[in-house]
């Protein structure tokens, strides 16, 4: 087993807490996902979402996983975040990672720079 797992206890389940990020939080859009956020203290609470727009099953799958493996392995200081929600499009999928790490990267900074 791998020791730089994201453990669960970071990994939201609870749907109240869901729907409190997307509906009260700030939001980053990028082509690969959005993210939704509360700011607060960490480490933040996280949750990896494909709907059914992002494709079939095996879609979705692969785009929570590209998008879990990619914020697992970011180094940004995410100290002053309480909440992420990413929420995966039809191209996260098929997007090279580079891309991914990339975009991910620059919206975790984004996010955890504000004031506020």
């Amino acid at each position: 087993m791998s020791s730089n797992k994201l453990p669960r206890s970071r990994i939201i389940r609870e749907r109240r807490l869901l729907s409190l990020a997307m509906r009260t939080g700030s939001v980053v859009r990028t082509p690969y996902f959005r993210m939704h956020y509360v700011r607060g203290v960490g480490p933040p609470g996280v949750a990896f979402l494909a709907g059914r727009r992002a494709g079939g099953a095996v879609k979705r799958n692969r785009a929570r996983r590209v998008l879990r493996e990619t914020f697992r392995t970011s180094n940004v200081d995410l100290s002053r975040l309480r909440t992420l929600v990413f929420v995966a499009t039809e191209k996260t999928g098929r997007a090279p990672h580079s891309d991914i790490i990339d975009v991910l990267t620059a919206a975790l900074e984004r996010a955890s720079d504000q004031t506020g």
